[in-house]
């Protein structure tokens, strides 16, 4: 039996129906794992994979209702794994092999759950086009000559290929929500704190949430049931009281309520704008309400600014250790500045630098006040607009992306953009600006590539959205809805 392609249901059941073994599935994924490293998707491999499933395989008469028992997943490369490398795709971490592994590593193995290995990332979480890793570019796995996105490229590379049914990922603007846009899976950015970020390597700790990709919304909210809970070893980490995801997941209340925002859709290219309205109708014919609201256009526009300012801040100040001085991997010079001048300058890639520069710039005392401070007071502003519409609509949909996943050629770190329609890249930012939960699943083809739609509530409102997607999902084919 072929477990490619088949959800973590269908394994679970397959497993436990005897048609295949947990062995067979961890020796055929990491095959095909093999058979893929021209991808560059794929780094440092689990070596007592096959063996933890051999031993799981002898335990299973005692896990027959663990969805999660036996199934395999990568986990994105700036999650610390002990005893495995764990680069987040950064030469200056190439040789950095943590003593732990973070709180989700531990809670899915406490499942059952196979980790085969790691995955590739823009360097340091840094990038949102799978272009900059320090270890070779990835492309999308539907069609390379255009974007896999990022930053979490090679885990959604991976689950979009089929050799696992999961991954874990991470989101600091939009880096798990849009990548899953233009692969055609699902992808699930929880509440700020309800994923534990212990073992996390941070990038902008206001803004980062830790996440998953899917194929399913079945199995994401099999995956957020392992997981999402309060950890006393991370300080933002909260409690989510509504939880039991799968059992709950078809069970969305009749009265939920549905808005989209005027300015966005409004900018929205045409045909994609025709596949939103017969969709909301689509929706409206369930007897559910979905409303047009009005969403001040002059912080829509400021999103990308306020983000850079902060998350680029975040990023100079958390990542200060990696100076090759306590760990990593170092360039050798005459004292410490000489070190730590030589070991950036040699193993930081162009866009990590790019962002350092002007994070640092921002942190100078003389320009806190007059940028990074007014950043967070827009950041204020955008979170108390978005929360009005939350105040009255349970879910709020964005476009995750304008269309498919852009050409390589095309690429660029800060693109040329429509003025009228910047912010369109951009919008799925504010669910980290508010710490929303935020979730993308499958909705049209364009080009013959997938292109995804997204939905967000308010700040513990999990389980609404999980819901809400369920439903969604079932009303577009596939994810090919016309």
């Amino acid at each position: 039996m072929n477990y490619k392609d088949l959800t973590i249901l269908e394994l679970h059941e397959a497993i436990v129906s005897g048609k295949i073994k947990i062995s067979e599935i961890t020796k055929d994924a990491l095959k095909e794992i093999e058979s893929e490293k021209s991808s560059n998707a794929f780094l440092a491999m689990n070596e007592s994979a096959i063996s933890d499933s051999i031993k799981l395989e002898n335990n299973l008469k005692d896990n027959l209702d663990n969805f999660l028992y036996g199934i395999p997943y990568l986990a994105k490369d700036n999650f610390s794994t002990k005893g495995i490398v764990t680069t987040s795709s950064s030469k200056i971490l190439e040789n950095y092999i943590p003593p732990y592994n973070s709180t989700i590593v531990d809670d899915l193995e406490q499942k059952g759950s196979i980790m085969l290995g790691k995955t590739a990332l823009d360097e340091l979480g840094m990038g949102g086009t799978g272009l900059h890793s320090a270890f070779g570019i990835i492309t999308n796995p539907k069609d390379p000559k255009r974007l896999v996105g990022g930053s979490s490229s090679g885990s959604v590379y991976a689950v979009s290929k089929g050799i696992v049914p999961f991954a874990t990922g991470s989101d600091t603007g939009d880096s798990i929500r849009k990548p899953a846009s233009y692969n055609g899976v699902v992808g699930f950015k929880p509440s700020y704190g309800a994923l534990s970020r212990y073992g996390l390597l941070a990038y902008a700790p206001s803004l980062d949430t830790a996440g998953f990709f899917t194929k399913t919304v079945d199995d994401m909210a099999i995956v957020s049931d392992a997981t999402i809970r309060n950890d006393k070893k991370d300080f933002t980490s909260i409690d989510i009281e509504n939880k039991n995801f799968f059992e709950n997941i078809d069970k969305l209340d009749k009265k939920t309520t549905f808005a989209y925002l005027d300015k966005v859709h409004d900018a929205l290219p045409i045909e994609l704008k025709e596949k939103y309205e017969s969709f909301y109708k689509k929706i409206e014919s369930l007897g559910y309400k979905v409303s047009k609201v009005d969403f001040r256009k002059d912080l829509l526009e400021a999103i990308d600014s306020v983000y850079m300012m902060i998350s680029f801040s975040e990023g100079v100040s958390t990542n200060a250790n990696l100076a090759g001085i306590h760990f990593g991997s170092r360039v050798d010079g005459e004292d410490f500045v000489e070190i730590m001048t030589k070991t950036r300058s040699e193993k930081f890639g162009n866009i990590v630098k790019r962002r350092f520069l002007i994070g640092s710039f921002n942190l100078r005392k003389e320009n806190q006040i007059k940028y990074l401070l007014q950043a967070k007071k827009v950041r204020r502003l955008i979170i108390e607009e978005v929360m009005k519409v939350l105040n009255k609509f349970d879910i709020l949909i964005l476009p995750p992306a304008t269309g498919p996943a852009p050409l390589i050629e095309k690429a660029q770190e800060f693109e040329d953009k429509l003025k009228e329609a910047e912010f369109l890249s951009d919008i799925l930012i504010i669910a980290n600006f508010a710490g929303l939960p935020s979730i993308t699943i499958p909705f049209i083809e364009m080009e013959g590539m997938p292109v995804g739609i997204n939905l967000n509530s308010k700040p513990k409102a999990d389980l609404k959205v999980l819901q809400a997607a369920k439903l969604l999902e079932s009303l577009t084919n596939g994810g090919k809805y016309e």
